[in-house]
Parts: structure tokens; C-alpha cells; sequence
């Protein structure tokens, strides 16, 4: 039969890997932290990936169903200014809004990057363009 380990055994394996992983870098002359962001290269996005929420001013037509459906609140109508108002701060990135948008004028977009010292840029408005079709929300 094998050697059963001990909690000690194995904090004591844990600690010599990561001492011989840091003797590896610091030995062999690669870079240990990446600097981030690259001003290169931008990183590659799965296709599923989820950034801010983007909106088709001509499709949408300010149902209010996004606003009904949205958990944490983030997505208000203006309909005096016929515009859509979105609370990136409070945006769960759920998806359920694009989901449930009968013109498909919502969807995510592949801007991720919001780091900032100033949160006022996280509340944006999107002045809608069809006017046409723009329905009163029903409350």
C-alpha cells in the first residue's frame, strides 16, 4: 500500500513546487509579471464574451421590455428625449435584454476595457433614431 500523506507532507510539497517554479523564472530569463494592457496586441475574445451593452438606435423602438426584464435596474426610458439610458455600473451583463428585445437592438459589444477614475462614463444615453415605430411604455 502507499504512503498516506499528512496535511504537513503536503503543505510542505506545495511550498517546494512553488519555490522551484520561481527558481525556474528567475533562472531561465522569462518574464515573470506581463504587462498589461499591451499597447500591441488586443487579446483575443471568446465569441460568447460579454462587454459593454451596445444599442441599434434605428432598430430600437423603446418598448421598455429591456427595462422590465433588466435584475439589477441598469436600463431606464426617457421618453420626453426619446432616448435609452444604461447604468453600466449596475449592468449585471446578464443578457436577458438582448434576449428579450423584439428588434434585436440590443447586443454586447467587444469593449471591455472601462478603467477609469471617473464613474459618470459609465452612464450613457442612446438618442433613438426610429422614431416611427417608438411604442409608450406600458406601466
Amino acid at each position: 500500500m502507499g504512503h498516506i500523506l499528512g496535511r504537513g507532507d503536503l503543505a510542505i510539497k506545495a511550498v517546494m513546487r512553488t519555490v522551484r517554479g520561481v527558481l525556474y523564472l528567475l533562472m531561465s530569463g522569462h518574464d515573470i509579471t506581463e504587462m498589461y494592457p499591451d499597447p500591441v496586441t488586443r487579446p483575443l475574445l471568446p465569441k460568447r464574451a460579454r462587454g459593454f451593452l451596445a444599442v441599434d438606435t434605428y432598430k430600437c423602438n423603446l418598448c421598455g421590455a429591456c427595462k422590465k426584464i433588466c435584475p439589477s435596474r441598469s436600463i431606464e426610458l426617457d421618453l420626453n428625449n426619446l432616448a435609452l439610458n444604461i447604468d453600466y455600473t449596475r449592468c449585471m451583463y446578464c443578457g436577458y435584454c438582448s434576449v428579450i428585445c423584439p428588434e434585436s437592438a440590443l447586443s454586447f459589444s467587444k469593449e471591455f476595457e472601462g478603467a477609469t477614475n471617473n464613474k459618470d462614463i459609465f452612464q450613457h444615453s442612446f438618442s433613438i433614431i426610429n422614431t416611427k415605430d417608438i411604442k409608450k411604455e406600458q406601466e
